[in-house]
C-alpha cells in the first residue's frame, strides 16, 4: 500500500520502521518523505534498528504533546519529558532527564500500552477518587465515576487538574500552573496540638461524607481527607481515616479496625524493624480518626516518588493475582532487587495473614526508586469488617503454615504478630467484644508457632 502511512499506523498501531516500509510496498527514501510529511502526526521513538513510528492520537481536539514535570523534595519544579498518545491505545514517553525507574523491552525506547507506569497511581481511584471526579465531572465533561473514564479521559482530567495527585509528576501545563498557583497561596498547616485539629478534623469529615474532598485523590476505600498539620514541630501532610459517629456495631467495628492499622504500623517499624507510615489515632466527636504521615509529601511543597507494585506488575511483570512474595522472588530474578528487599516483603506478607489482613492486593505494596520499600501502610485485620459496610462477620482466624523455606522469615512475623495482638487486647481504644477477639487470636498464633516449629523439626 503506497502513499501515507497514517492509515496503516491508525490501523495497526506502533510500528518497527522495517514493518512499516514492507506495508507500505516502498522504497525507504519515499517512506521516509512521506512520513516527513507527517511529521506533526507521527510519533518517531528509538534509534537506528530500534525506530518505530506511531500516529499520533488526539485527546479532545488537542494533537500536541503533553509536558511532564517533576517536583523534588525541595518543591522546585521541571520539565523532564514529554508524553505523545498514540493508535490505537497507549502512549510514546521522550524523556529530558534520568528516569527514576525500571524499563523493560520497547519501554526502553518510551513505548507503553497505556500511561508511562509510574503515572498510572495518578489516576483518580477509590473514595477520594470518586469525589474528585464527582467534583469536576460536569467541567471536565466526562462521568462522575472514574472506573468508567477511559485512557483518554484520564489523560484530559489529568493535563488539566491533576496538580496534586500521588508521587512528585505532574502531567500538562495547566496542571502545573496550578501546581504554581499553589505556591502563593497562604500556608495553611493545622496547629501542633491535637485538640485543635481534632476540631478541624471533624468539620473535614462532615465535608467528606457530604461533599467530598476535591483537591487530592489518594487510593483507597475507608472514607478519607487529606490535610496538612505541624507534628512534632514539623510540617507534614497527611491522609486522615475516620469512622461514623453513630453508636452501631458496624461503626464500633471500623473505629477499632482504625485503631488496630495504627498498632499495626508500629508493630512492623518496632518488631520487624521495616520502615512504616507514621500515624496517630484521634478521637473526638464520636469519631475516631487514623492520621497517617504521607511519605510522598515534605514541608510546605516537596514531593518524592512512588510507585505502587500494582501499577509496575501490570506494566512489566503481568503477575496479577500472585501475592507478593511471588512478585518479589520474580523482581529478585530480573535483578530488579536484592535478597533483602525480598526478606522485607516475605516477613510483611506473613505478618498481614497472621493478624488477618485478607486485602493486601497490590495496590497496598509500594517502592521508592532503586525499588527500594516504601514505607507499609493499609496493614489492618480487614477479615473482621463488616460486610456491606454494617453486618459483624463471625470469621475465625486461621493463618497458614509455613513451608521450610519461609521458616525463618513466617516466626520473625508471627512473633511481631503476637506482639500486634495482645497490644490491642489491652488497647482501651478498642471495644471490650474486639478485645477478647484479639485475646483469642493472640492464642491462635502461639499455637501457630509451636506448629510450625513442630511441623519443621
Amino acid at each position: 500500500m503506497a502513499g501515507s502511512p497514517l492509515p496503516l499506523l491508525r490501523t495497526w498501531g506502533r510500528m518497527p520502521a522495517a514493518e512499516l516500509l514492507d506495508r507500505m510496498r516502498v522504497s525507504r527514501p519515499t517512506m521516509m518523505r512521506a512520513i516527513r510529511q507527517h511529521r506533526d502526526e507521527i510519533i518517531v521513538r528509538g534509534s537506528a534498528r530500534r525506530t518505530a513510528y506511531a500516529a499520533r492520537r488526539t485527546i479532545r481536539g488537542r494533537r500536541d504533546a503533553f509536558p511532564l514535570y517533576r517536583i523534588d523534595e525541595h518543591g522546585r519544579g521541571a520539565q523532564v519529558g514529554v508524553i505523545d498518545p498514540m493508535y490505537p491505545h497507549g502512549s510514546a514517553l521522550a524523556l529530558h532527564a534520568e528516569f527514576e525507574w525500571p524499563l523493560r523491552g520497547d519501554m526502553v525506547d518510551g513505548w507503553f500500552d497505556s500511561l508511562p507506569y509510574p503515572l498510572d497511581d495518578m489516576r483518580p481511584q477509590g473514595f477520594l477518587g470518586r469525589h474528585f471526579a464527582r467534583a469536576h465531572a460536569h467541567v471536565l465533561q466526562v462521568e462522575p465515576d472514574p472506573a468508567n473514564w477511559s485512557e483518554d479521559d484520564i489523560l484530559h482530567a489529568l493535563s488539566l487538574l491533576g496538580s496534586d495527585m500521588p508521587g512528585n509528576y505532574i502531567l500538562g501545563e495547566a496542571a502545573y500552573r496550578l501546581y504554581l498557583d499553589s505556591l502563593l497561596a497562604p500556608e495553611d498547616f493545622l496547629p501542633d496540638d491535637d485538640g485543635k485539629v481534632a476540631d478541624d478534623y471533624l468539620e473535614a469529615a462532615a465535608r467528606a461524607m457530604t461533599h467530598g474532598n476535591a483537591g487530592s485523590s489518594a487510593a483507597g476505600e475507608f472514607p478519607k481527607f487529606t490535610s496538612r498539620r505541624l507534628l512534632d514541630g514539623e510540617r507534614v501532610h497527611t491522609i486522615v481515616k475516620f469512622s461514623g459517629n453513630d453508636e452501631s456495631a458496624g461503626t464500633r467495628r471500623w473505629s477499632d479496625l482504625l485503631v488496630c492499622e495504627h498498632l499495626a504500623l508500629e508493630t512492623i517499624s518496632t518488631r520487624l524493624h521495616i520502615a512504616a507510615a507514621r500515624s496517630q489515632i484521634i478521637q473526638a466527636g464520636g469519631r475516631t480518626f487514623l492520621e497517617v504521615v504521607r511519605f510522598d509529601r515534605h514541608a510546605a511543597h516537596g514531593r518524592s516518588p512512588v510507585c505502587t507494585w500494582a501499577a509496575m506488575n501490570d506494566a512489566m511483570i503481568g503477575m496479577r493475582g500472585k501475592d507478593w512474595i511471588a512478585g518479589a522472588r520474580r523482581l529478585h530474578a530480573l535483578k530488579l532487587i536484592d535478597e533483602k528487599v525480598v526478606d522485607q516483603v516475605a516477613r510483611i506478607w506473613h505478618f498481614g495473614q497472621l493478624i488477618g489482613n485478607n486485602d493486601m492486593h497490590d495496590g497496598n505494596l509500594a517502592f521508592r526508586p532503586g525499588l527500594v520499600l516504601a514505607p507499609v501502610y493499609d496493614m489492618l485485620p480487614m477479615l473482621y469488617a463488616p460486610i456491606r459496610g454494617v453486618e459483624l462477620p463471625d470469621r475465625s482466624l486461621n493463618p497458614p503454615l509455613p513451608v521450610p523455606a519461609e521458616l525463618d522469615a513466617w516466626q520473625e512475623a508471627a512473633q511481631a504478630a503476637l506482639s500486634f495482638w495482645e497490644r490491642a487486647a489491652g488497647d482501651q481504644r478498642i471495644s471490650q467484644g474486639f478485645r477478647t477477639r484479639c485475646e483469642d487470636n493472640a492464642r491462635i498464633v502461639r499455637r501457630a508457632q509451636v506448629a510450625a516449629g513442630a511441623t519443621q523439626a
